[in-house]
């Protein structure tokens, strides 16, 4: 029975880390696609200006709104990228960066140690969006 609980413990811990990196990647994901919204609308807005503060903002908003810490060290921002221009239609590209720290780093089962999880991943996502 205790080497069965053992057994089923990895298991659900496995799964539980599994489910912690897609629920945020997913966020991530979704505060990519908010960022990218806000630069199609503002394709001009250039790093130090109010329009890019907003950007930012709108964007760490929804991070915050999923659970993600926005703290600068775990939580970036890159300027939004026009590869082909400024003109309607033409893609905008927003890309995040996220380091998820796993909550349960410090866990050690007995005889398997840590089985190999993660105690923190550095995630990106990236949305494109076009110009209006």
């Amino acid at each position: 029975m205790s080497v069965g609980l053992v057994f089923l413990l990895g298991i659900v811990l496995v799964l539980f880390e599994g489910a912690l990196l897609f629920h945020s990647y997913i966020a991530l994901l979704n505060a990519a696609r908010e960022g990218a919204v806000y630069a199609s609308l503002h394709p001009t807005m250039s790093p130090g200006t109010s329009e890019y503060a907003q950007y930012e903002s709108v964007t760490r908003t929804e991070a915050t709104a999923a659970g993600l810490l926005t703290d600068p060290a775990y939580f970036q921002i890159d300027p939004p990228q026009t590869p082909e221009g400024t003109d309607p239609l033409d893609p905008i590209i927003v890309t995040v960066h996220y380091q998820l720290i796993n909550p349960m780093q410090g866990l050690i089962l007995p005889f398997f140690g840590r089985m190999g999880l993660f105690d923190s991943v550095w995630m990106t996502a990236a949305t494109e969006m076009p110009i209006r």
